[in-house]
């Protein structure tokens, strides 16, 4: 019989790495990966680890000190994911689960997991009822433009094997929106699925004109084409076209998702793990996602989403954009297409302490 963990330790470390090479869109250059990494040390000796990313090197300070404070109330607790995260949940609600709250919360649950799969000696995966079946994913895309793109875009097939690539766009032109999707096309051929991104970075009468030339071109899914609380304009939007509108990176929680979902907002969904509430919030997002028979991708944080989309019912795509590959020993492997799920205990980091000690940063 597996013995019950007591939380001994809260342990919080914050890194800024370089995002190599960086993350573009129409709205900004993301060039540095600030991250938050929670260990959760137990009575019994499993020691379970995840991470958070603060998008920005101004947040990483405040998301470092919010997490440790929230996770030294946990000291002395039972590892118990479910019941921690319905009491952090109702405790913060005055303040407001969301933002900070919701990624302190999160990265502090998908560790608590780690160590109660650690405990069972299993991959994450196995612990929920899963196996470890490769996960087809997509080469998501960091350039910009028509030229950096379609050379990312034939690389990354030609390496991993990916049917399918997803960019950003949100040219100040049309045509140069067009330009960049035909030059990916001629890059990868006909046979690997375009994917757009617009990061919310259109109002509705230009999203309707940039969404039916995307249609016109065969374009897979436009992600994000209005502001992620527009949820009327998007059910529009969707009602307009026919190819699928993607959505749910910036869902705060399952209360953000239920409300999206329910006003028909997005044909397809992808939320994200950190902030949905972790490996607790994903689950009850899943959820939901089947009940509205609406297929679910995944949001980055490659290791921990791999295991999830393996137990979720209406799959699609895992999203391989890898941001703390640099700081493990064994990053995920993608492999004709397919995301390999780790078979190591647990959510499978292994932490390179090397490269946490070159990039800590003081927070």
């Amino acid at each position: 019989m597996a013995t019950a963990l007591t939380i001994r330790s809260v342990e919080i470390r914050a890194v800024d790495a370089p995002m190599d090479p960086p993350l573009r869109n129409s709205l900004n250059v993301i060039d540095r990966a600030p991250l938050v990494i929670a260990e959760i040390q137990t009575e019994e000796g499993p020691r379970g680890t995840a991470y958070a990313f603060a998008y920005a090197s101004a947040a990483l300070g405040p998301l470092a000190a919010l997490t440790h404070n929230i996770g030294t109330s946990l000291i002395g607790r039972s590892v118990a994911p479910v019941t921690l995260w319905d009491e952090l949940q109702n405790g913060h609600r005055l303040l407001g689960a969301e933002g900070l709250v919701e990624m302190a919360i999160s990265v502090l649950d998908m560790a608590l997991w780690d160590a109660l799969a650690k405990a069972a000696d299993l991959p994450l995966a196995r612990l929920l009822g899963g196996d470890l079946t490769p996960l087809p994913a997509y080469g998501s895309l960091r350039g910009w433009g028509p030229a950096m793109v379609a050379e990312e875009a034939g690389r990354t097939v030609a390496a991993l094997g990916v049917r399918a690539v997803k960019f950003k766009l949100g040219a100040p032109r049309l045509a140069d929106d067009l330009a960049t999707v035909r030059a990916v096309r001629e890059a990868v051929g006909e046979e690997v699925e375009i994917l757009v991104d617009y990061n919310q970075g259109l109002d509705r009468p230009e999203a309707l004109r940039r969404g039916l030339a995307m249609q016109a071109e065969g374009v897979r899914w436009i992600e994000e084409p209005l502001h992620v609380t527009d949820d009327e304009g998007l059910a529009w939007l969707s009602s307009q076209l026919e190819v699928p509108i993607q959505g749910g990176e910036n869902w705060w929680g399952v209360t953000g998702m239920a409300r999206s979902l329910a006003a028909r907002a997005t044909d397809l969904c992808m939320p994200d793990v950190m902030k949905m509430g972790g490996i607790t919030g994903f689950l009850r997002g899943m959820a939901l996602a089947g009940a509205h028979r609406v297929p679910l991708s995944s949001h980055i944080f490659i290791e921990a989403s791999a295991h999830l989309l393996s137990v979720s019912p209406n799959r699609h795509y895992l999203e391989h954009l890898d941001i703390a590959g640099a700081l493990l020993k064994e990053p995920l492997v993608v492999k004709d297409g397919n995301a390999q799920i780790s078979a190591r205990s647990g959510l499978g980091l292994d932490w390179d302490e090397q490269a946490l000690r070159r990039y800590a940063a003081n927070a």
